[in-house]
């Protein structure tokens, strides 16, 4: 028996392409360090010696005097000679009043103006100057000198590439059915090579 029909298959061709995962590392660079110093100081601040001469006292005792001194001895002036001005009167009234014994007032008057004021001797000026005075003064202020470091470090990169998987279709499957009889017409004087019977 003829076979009538050919069949003929193409499969399918794939091409698969894979790419395994990956840790890459990337190495840092070396360590560096910036170095900044600063110089020592020495600050030195010096201060003479100082001496003070206050000679108020003796230009007091001179005659020199302020008027705010002149004011305070005038007022205790007055209020000494008022109280010697008054003593003397007690002692006028008190010796006036003794007459009974013989004194007459004459007598008390002419006792009164034979009295001699006191004297006394007194050196100028009768006090110095006042002395005072500050020691000399050094100050000293030092800084020492210093190291700074500034680290600038990296680190290491770690970096995880994931695993790919590539398929490409090269050719896709396909079945192709030929026939190899021949046709068959229906009625049969379709046929072109058809003779009668």
């Amino acid at each position: 028996m003829q076979q009538l029909l050919k069949i003929t298959s193409t499969p399918i061709e794939i091409r698969y392409k894979i790419e395994p995962s990956r840790l890459e590392f990337k190495q840092a660079d070396n360590a560096r360090s910036e170095v900044t110093q600063s110089r020592a100081k020495i600050n030195m601040e010096s201060k003479n010696i100082e001496v003070r001469l206050d000679t108020m006292d003796m230009r007091r005792s001179l005659g020199f005097r302020t008027s705010m001194d002149r004011a305070k001895e005038g007022a205790q002036l007055g209020q000494e000679n008022l109280q010697q001005y008054c003593s003397s009167k007690n002692q006028f009234a008190k010796q006036v009043s003794h007459i009974e014994n013989g004194v007459t007032i004459g007598q008390v008057v002419r006792q009164k103006m034979m009295e001699q004021p006191e004297s006394y001797t007194a050196f100028l000026p009768s006090t110095g100057p006042n002395i005072s005075w500050l020691p000399n003064q050094l100050n000293k202020n030092y800084q020492a000198g210093e190291l700074s470091f500034d680290w600038q470090t990296a680190r290491n990169v770690f970096e995880y590439v994931p695993g790919r998987f590539h398929m490409e279709v090269l050719q896709y499957p396909k079945v192709q059915i030929e026939y190899l009889g021949e046709p068959n017409y229906v009625p049969k004087s379709a046929d072109p090579n058809y003779a009668g019977e």
